[in-house]
């Protein structure tokens, strides 16, 4: 039985009263799950859809634990970024070693945390050719103005991490939040890593995106309801208002479609090992609606 395969991989566990209601839900994403498939095959696109770690909650179970971008009221400019030379054809930080490993958030709303520690992460790497592992536990418990596991956005975590004097590393401040506490602030000044001195947001549109990216990897907050079911290829419909955030890490010009390169934190068991390819060229889950960097 196809379920219990799904709860023998994931490790799910349900009371008696749980089951038959996760079965039913299940079997209404497994419907679900072959009607994108169909859709996506009807506009030419390579995407495949099937069981993922989330087959057990309903669309709205899943917006709700993990589609937790709370927007920004910030008047900070955005800006355009200028390059000397035309973009590249094919850019993809994960080959020079400016990213770390795929993380796992769990279930707690922290994709706004990690999405900006990896942009620090990679950055400092830029900076310094260093690639450390940082703390999105410090940024989810100790960024009081946003809401831990409830929620949040990059350009407060930002602004937090500038106002702590700094990030330690994930080594000396582990995350603890996958069970969905967002737990007490245990930040140590003394075990500062790195510091930032802001952020820049990037002006909206694909083309500042591919400009952004031929500099770095950056942080991309996007509408991600599509990704509740990906399992491989390149998504070419995304319907949905931005809600998530995570990392810009490339893109594809070279290829027919062309697709960006994005680093999930739901772990390597989701998509391609952590990652999705989505199709370039008409703003696809808006992602270039949200993206920032931060200055050092």
């Amino acid at each position: 039985m196809l379920f219990a395969r799904f709860t023998e991989e994931y490790g799910k566990q349900y009371s008696d009263v749980e089951f038959p209601k996760r079965l039913g839900i299940f079997a209404q994403n497994l419907e679900r799950i072959n009607e994108q498939n169909r859709q996506h095959i009807l506009l030419g696109g390579e995407a495949v859809f099937g069981v993922t770690q989330f087959s057990d909650l309903t669309p709205e179970e899943f917006k709700a634990m993990y589609l937790t971008y709370v927007p920004t009221n910030s008047s900070q400019p955005r800006v355009n970024v200028v390059l000397d030379s035309a973009p590249a054809t094919v850019v993809d930080w994960r080959t020079k070693g400016a990213v770390t490993e795929v993380k796992d958030q769990g279930q707690c709303g922290s994709c706004w945390a990690f999405s900006a520690t990896e942009a620090i992460e990679s950055y400092w790497f830029l900076s310094s050719s260093k690639l450390v592992e940082l703390s999105p536990q410090q940024i989810t418990s100790c960024d009081k103005r946003d809401g831990g596991c409830n929620g949040g956005n990059t350009e407060t975590a930002y602004q937090y991490v500038h106002s702590a004097g700094g990030i330690e590393t994930s080594a000396d401040y582990p995350y603890t939040s996958g069970g969905g506490q967002t737990g007490v602030c245990k930040f140590n000044a003394a075990k500062v890593a790195v510091k930032v001195a802001g952020y820049k947001s990037v002006a909206r549109g694909e083309s500042n995106l591919k400009s952004a990216l031929n500099n770095g990897p950056v942080s991309v907050c996007l509408a991600a309801e599509a990704f509740q079911s990906y399992r491989s290829g390149i998504l070419r419909s995304c319907p949905g208002q931005v809600d998530h955030c995570v990392q810009a890490v490339g893109y594809d010009d070279a290829n027919s479609p062309p697709y960006w390169i994005v680093r999930n934190s739901w772990a390597k068991s989701w998509g391609e090992q952590g990652y999705i390819r989505i199709a370039s060229g008409s703003d696809l889950c808006h992602i270039s609606d949200d993206v920032t960097y931060p200055t050092f």
